[in-house]
């Protein structure tokens, strides 16, 4: 009952933040623009058919077109409204969650009742994630019914982005905790959530620049140092190869505008080929060891919190 207290509680606190609105907002406009876009044979029409131009490349009618029309929804659209612009939202609008749940009047009321800490850490931890699983939600089944409903493209697997979405906000948000607890500061739980987010970004993108350039390979310390690096932080970077690989999408390079590989120099082409090469290599990555490793960084980081927010005098 105390659980489900908090949900209700977090679901309410959730529909009263402004940025809970920006983001639904942002969800409708989008969906708004996919429903403007229509397929007949080799002719895409915009905005509801007042433009129009021929291309053969996102025509759901064959695999290629659709593996390239998914991959342009997952990549472009997924991976930037409910990557980066979404993720970095959600991580504002839930920093002050444990800062102003551990304000002494607020937490006086919930101790009152018979529940340790830990518990209680557990139970607002998790609850704070009904922000994410609702925006979450209404993004990739609205996306997904426009595909299927309006463009004739029946992909189930893309709904799993949403476990993705949620995966991929846990692996920060278990930093936004740690130092909203140890601080009391929502503000320094933003800044330094995001710069961890970008610090886990380039040590787990550092490998793929070896494969691209396997030039740099031959400083194999570097190399070594930089794959076992790797390991450690959680795979943030793996959220759009995840949700790709079960929508059964190509490679972004395939789903973004064509490139002319005819004008195209020789090392430009020979680059291309390798970028298409490792993002091939991430979509066929382990699955279970990007989220279980990162999922133990999680737990790491979460059990640190809660004995800090168990240990400390409120």
């Amino acid at each position: 009952m105390q659980f489900w207290a908090l949900i209700v509680d977090s679901f309410r606190e959730s529909v009263d933040r402004k940025i809970f609105w920006v983001l639904v907002g942002l969800t409708l406009l989008i969906t708004l623009v996919m429903l403007s876009v229509g397929f007949a044979g080799e002719e895409v029409t915009l905005f509801f058919g007042m433009w129009s131009t021929e291309t053969d490349r996102f025509n759901p009618l064959s695999d290629i077109g659709r593996a390239n029309l998914v991959g342009f929804v997952v990549y472009l659209l997924a991976s930037t409204m409910m990557g980066w612009i979404g993720v970095t939202l959600m991580i504002i609008a839930t920093a002050g969650a444990f800062p102003a749940f551990s304000e002494r009047g607020a937490l006086d009321v919930v101790l009152a009742k018979p529940i340790n800490r830990a518990r209680l850490f557990l139970y607002k931890y998790f609850a704070t994630m009904v922000f994410v699983v609702l925006q979450g939600t209404l993004f990739f089944v609205l996306t997904f019914l426009v595909m299927w409903l309006r463009w004739g493209v029946w992909a189930p697997g893309y709904l799993l982005s949403i476990v993705f979405l949620v995966l991929l906000f846990s692996y920060l948000y278990c930093v936004s905790v740690l130092v909203a607890v140890k601080t009391q500061s929502a503000v320094a739980a933003i800044l330094l959530t995001l710069f961890a987010w970008v610090l886990f970004a380039l040590i787990h993108q550092a490998p793929s620049v070896f494969e691209t350039f396997p030039d740099l390979k031959k400083r194999r310390t570097v190399y070594v140092a930089v794959r076992v690096a790797s390991w450690i932080p959680p795979k943030t970077g793996d959220f759009p190869y995840l949700a790709a690989r079960w929508s059964q999408a190509g490679t972004s390079i395939d789903a973004l505008p064509y490139f002319d590989m005819d004008t195209a120099t020789e090392l430009e082409r020979t680059q291309i080929e390798r970028a298409r090469q490792v993002e091939e290599q991430e979509l066929a990555k382990n699955q279970f060891y990007s989220i279980g490793s990162s999922l133990l960084f999680e737990i790491v980081v979460v059990l640190l919190a809660m004995w800090t927010f168990a240990r400390k005098d409120y």
